[in-house]
């Protein structure tokens, strides 16, 4: 099938063949801390813990570069790399962080909240913000709130390169590691738990323009990485559980078929913790 790079929840970044599915640690951060972000570019990987962002050498996983350690904790999500520029999603700051490869910050870019007319409150008026893509020049950003309600709608929003507002539109629920394959637009939609008083479907799965064309069960695992490569789509995420013991859960990788949206296997290892981006290298 393919070779995967996964972020976990316990610092590490694992490489997995899914035929073969004996995980190789790669790198491991601080034990203490998630990492979520992953992308590549040429020769380099980019991996981002919630307060730290390394470049490291794809050649022997060495650490050539690595940004300060951020306090407080700008709660970095997915990321991407264009034209030399990584836009890396600040979660908790309710913005993007523009970095050049040498892994200089450039910019910041302040995303409106819901509420525009108040200011960004952290869990009160944020967007969480989970992912940045560019499409046919435009920026995408993942909205996992579009409104002032945690266990809500989500949308996304789009801007032109210089993130100037084109358009912002509902899509799914609790969405998490928006991509395009082809000209299809793929989110996950979660489902945090009934005893959240969600105020949306009690459905977890892959979302393909505007459909939800495959579900999980919603009360059994938690998915915020999404990948693909020609014939499949790789939704990997976590066995459910407490904030405090979410470090100890395995991880899930849920393999589709790409055409038909179909379950053809599904992966889990008891070295795999769970699960929070993921690439095919």
């Amino acid at each position: 099938m393919a070779e995967l790079l996964l972020t976990t929840v316990n610092g590490q970044v694992i490489r997995l063949h899914t035929e073969m599915p004996e995980p190789e640690v790669v790198f491991q951060g601080s034990a203490d801390e998630a990492l979520m972000g992953i992308c590549t570019d040429e020769d380099l990987l980019f991996v981002a813990s919630l307060g730290r962002i390394y470049q490291l050498r794809r050649e022997d996983w060495k650490i050539l570069k690595k940004t300060r350690l951020y306090r407080p904790s700008p709660d970095f999500h997915q990321m991407n790399i264009y034209d030399g520029l990584l836009y890396a999603t600040a979660t908790r700051r309710n913005q993007i962080w523009v970095y050049g490869r040498d892994l200089r910050l450039s910019k910041k870019v302040n995303i409106d909240p819901p509420d525009p007319h108040r200011r960004v409150r952290y869990k009160k008026n944020y967007n969480h913000i989970n992912a940045i893509v560019r499409h046919q020049g435009e920026f995408y950003i993942n909205l996992n709130w579009l409104g002032t309600k945690q266990y809500g709608d989500s949308g996304v929003l789009k801007t032109d390169p210089e993130f100037r507002e084109t358009g912002k539109f509902k899509y799914g629920w609790e969405s998490h590691d928006l991509q395009f394959a082809g000209s299809s637009m793929l989110a996950i939609c979660s489902t945090s738990g009934k005893d959240k008083k969600i105020l949306h479907p009690n459905r977890s799965g892959l979302m393909v323009d505007g459909h939800l064309v495959w579900e999980h069960d919603p009360d059994a695992s938690f998915c915020k990485g999404l990948c693909y490569d020609e014939k499949h789509i790789f939704v990997c995420g976590g066995k459910k559980a407490e904030r405090t013991r979410r470090k100890q859960t395995s991880g899930i990788i849920y393999v589709l078929d790409r055409n038909t949206y179909e379950p053809v296997k599904t992966i889990e290892h008891e070295k795999i913790r769970g699960l929070r981006g993921a690439i095919v290298i």
